[in-house]
């Protein structure tokens, strides 16, 4: 219990007597307010109980997390997973985790919408008040959610490739096939239904890319004779080199199969030799595909759209980015003419200045940030502060060691993170060093305004 007599910086909690050796611990609250907890029974064996321990303690509301000085890191604070990482007179710091809504919808029957009463014009204030507030969650939700237009990927290449359901008389044969394998290693050799295997897998890649890499196959086979052992190749020592083999053949035979149907795939249709210029009329030259992570590299136009319907929505576009607070339409011209923009940059490939004429819309903050979404089906920020914050102690450790005159620039950038333990504050610590690690000039890439 809580002697109330007392100041909560003297105020304590009896813990089991297992625990021994009474201890201390300095808390950061928050920026100016620094408390003492005392531990007569001892620092406790997990993480849990000291939470619940500093809660009790400091009368704390809300969820929060726990964070201590780690002295191998120049008493940077990392989150604390076990409380043998702290001692007696140890620094702790308590984090706020903000809460999160998560809405879920369920379906509704006609009926039972149509029998709904209408809302009465005698609701309480306190009602419209809730209901104000969900539209405003539901509104915000919205805007943090992308959507990109039907005529795009929605998924990067898997870091796991999912082998997709075969037609059900495959299936059969490669269980039974399985059990001859794992009984006395008989391999599987119809070639029928290898045949419609890579008939499937094909279809399943075209998925994320019409011009898979070879890691990309690799995955796949690796994936194939994971779940079916059976369809390993005699003669091969990974029993996967024929597999690679012939699943490129076929996805090339895929894309050429699309061009004899007139199907419209831009991604494709660009390296048709009649779309080459004369320089290079070979097919093999100047191949136009992805190179790194464009999940949409050239998309087809919207459906009922084509590229002179497109051609009128930038030049509306021209005249809508000059209105202010004009956001929302401007992205649904964005989103919309997506298409037509990515056959202008990698067909054309038309100069910067030119680009800026034409789109000046892309080059603000917001639609950056959704152009990369549209390419690449990645987030952009989000992505990039997390893989910051998982790099953060690596690289706080070699910029401690930078010595010669970017390293007298550094230290007092990282010497204040001792200061000021703000994730925004550090984020820009890090920035900022990164920048006169490499020699690079901070004048050149911020813009510093005074308010």
């Amino acid at each position: 219990m809580i002697n109330s007599f007392f100041p909560p910086s003297q105020q304590s909690v009896s813990r089991p007597a297992g625990m021994s050796r009474p201890a201390q611990l300095r808390v950061l609250i928050k920026d100016g307010d620094v408390r003492k907890l005392t531990l007569p029974c001892g620092i406790p064996e997990t993480v849990e109980t000291l939470r619940a321990i500093i809660q009790e303690t400091f009368q704390l509301d809300g969820d929060f997390s726990v964070m201590y000085e780690d002295k191998d890191f120049g008493n940077e604070y990392f989150t604390l997973t076990s409380t043998a990482d702290i001692n007696d007179k140890s620094t702790i710091k308590i984090v706020k985790v903000e809460s999160t809504v998560t809405l879920t919808f369920s379906p509704i029957a006609e009926s039972e919408l149509m029998s709904s009463t209408p809302r009465s014009s005698q609701d309480t204030p306190q009602c419209t008040e809730v209901q104000h507030s969900t539209d405003d969650a539901l509104s915000s939700s919205s805007r943090d959610t992308e959507i990109l237009p039907d005529s795009c990927r929605s998924d990067p290449w898997p870091l796991h490739f999912e082998i997709p359901k075969f037609s059900r008389d495959v299936e059969l044969i490669l269980q039974e096939a399985n059990k001859l394998y794992h009984m006395n290693g008989t391999l599987f050799s119809d070639t029928r239904v290898k045949a419609a295997i890579r008939h499937t897998l094909s279809d399943a890649i075209f998925q994320y890319t019409a011009y898979p890499k070879d890691h990309h196959i690799i995955q796949v086979v690796q994936a194939l004779v994971e779940k079916f052992p059976c369809l390993k190749e005699p003669g091969s020592f990974s029993g996967m080199y024929g597999w690679q083999q012939s699943l490129k053949t076929r996805m090339s035979n895929f894309r050429r199969m699309l061009k004899s149907r007139q199907v419209s795939c831009p991604e494709i249709e660009v390296n048709f030799l009649k779309r080459k210029s004369s320089a290079n009329q070979a097919p093999a030259k100047n191949l136009k595909r992805p190179r790194r992570a464009e999940v949409n590299y050239l998309p087809p136009c919207p459906v009922g759209e084509t590229q002179e319907s497109l051609e009128k929505e930038r030049l509306d576009l021209l005249y809508e980015v000059k209105k202010k607070h004009n956001e929302r339409i401007i992205a649904a011209k964005m989103d919309k003419t997506f298409a037509v923009r990515r056959l202008e940059v990698v067909h054309d490939g038309p100069s910067v200045q030119d680009f800026m004429a034409r789109w000046p819309a892309l080059f603000q903050e917001d639609q950056v940030k959704k152009e990369f979404r549209r390419i690449t089906a990645i987030p952009l920020e989000s992505t990039f502060l997390d893989k910051l914050d998982s790099y953060t102690p690596q690289l706080l450790s070699v910029m401690r060691t930078k010595g010669g005159v970017a390293g007298t620039k550094i230290r007092p950038m990282l010497d204040t993170l001792c200061q000021v333990h703000s994730i925004e504050h550090q984020r820009d610590a890090v920035i900022c060093s990164l920048i006169e690690y490499f020699g690079e000039s901070n004048d050149d890439l911020f813009l510093k305004c005074q308010l």
